[in-house]
């Protein structure tokens, strides 16, 4: 018996690129280090006056809903998160509320270190496509701020001369 010759494998680079993206973020929920400030900043935000109190959550809210699906629902689970800081018996208007949860609100950048270990799979739906096109999900490590990683996803086509077309990555993550 002959052992079978191996044919070469034909290894090409692709130009495309896959950038981490700074601006793809999540929230998460802030607490200080020293809980005893938690307090201190409801009392802070429940001694402002109405109108200041509106005038800041307005400018929050345009500055963060553009990047986060259901910002006040986000701010929502936040402030029910210190809820047990709150003085007993103490009534919130909706704008308090929404204030309070955006204080304990922090952003973090999935993508601002790193993006890479790519690993692709087909896609299940391969309907509405050329012939000779492939349908794929990408996944890839993604190290945020302070090292932490996760995993980020994208997807797209690889078509029948080997191209890779990209689908526009989502402006929420």
């Amino acid at each position: 018996m002959h052992p079978r010759r191996r044919q070469k494998l034909k290894v090409k680079r692709k130009a495309n690129k896959i950038i981490g993206d700074t601006s793809r973020v999540i929230t998460l929920l802030h607490l200080p280090d020293d809980r005893s400030r938690i307090p201190k900043i409801i009392q802070r935000i429940m001694s402002m006056s109405e109108t200041a109190t509106k005038n800041l959550i307005t400018q929050i809210m345009t500055h963060f809903a553009g990047r986060h699906e259901d910002i006040g629902h986000i701010f929502e689970r936040h402030l029910n998160e210190v809820k047990d800081y709150l003085p007993r018996d103490t009534m919130l208007s909706d704008v308090q509320r929404a204030l309070l949860g955006a204080y304990f609100t922090k952003e973090y950048s999935i993508e601002s270190a790193a993006l890479f270990n790519p690993s692709i799979v087909p896609h299940p739906d391969q309907s509405h496509l050329k012939k000779g096109s492939l349908r794929f999900v990408m996944s890839l490590r993604a190290t945020g701020e302070g090292h932490v990683s996760s995993i980020a996803f994208r997807s797209g086509v690889l078509d029948r001369h080997n191209a890779f077309l990209f689908d526009p990555v989502s402006d929420f993550v």
